[in-house]
């Protein structure tokens, strides 16, 4: 089975070096630049490594990204709004709701707000329940 993945289920897979789960899986084009803050605030803000690692990391978070196929938001913009005004999500969120919906794929994502508002629009789980 495939599914979508957001930023923060990528992000563990990587952590917890689970990466072969993820490959040849969905995400959103966002997903780089959520990746790249993510680990921006991991470095910068909370001392979690040291610059060599980070630059592994962003080496690493391209190479997953590059095992997942990638989707686009554009020309999908109305719609997500719809999704994100319907749900009370952000547009990032509403993103991966959206495409998970259209794919009619199940969406893996660590933030559990975002399950519980996605769970009547679309399957939404966390990575644990794929393992």
């Amino acid at each position: 089975m495939s599914y979508i993945l957001d930023s923060s289920a990528i992000f563990r897979a990587i952590k917890d070096n689970l990466v072969e789960i993820i490959s040849g899986n969905y995400t959103l084009e966002l997903a780089r630049y959520e990746l790249g803050n993510i680990l921006w605030k991991q470095y910068t803000l909370n001392k979690r490594f040291s610059k060599e690692e980070l630059k592994n990391l962003i080496q690493l978070a391209k190479d997953v990204l590059n095992l997942m196929d990638t989707l686009e938001i554009s020309c999908h913009e109305e719609e997500i709004l719809n999704v994100a005004e319907q749900l009370q999500l952000t547009f990032y969120d509403a993103s991966y709701v959206y495409h998970a919906k259209q794919k009619m794929l199940p969406l893996i994502t660590e933030d559990l707000t975002l399950i519980n508002k996605a769970k009547p629009y679309v399957q939404a789980s966390k990575l644990d329940n794929i393992l």
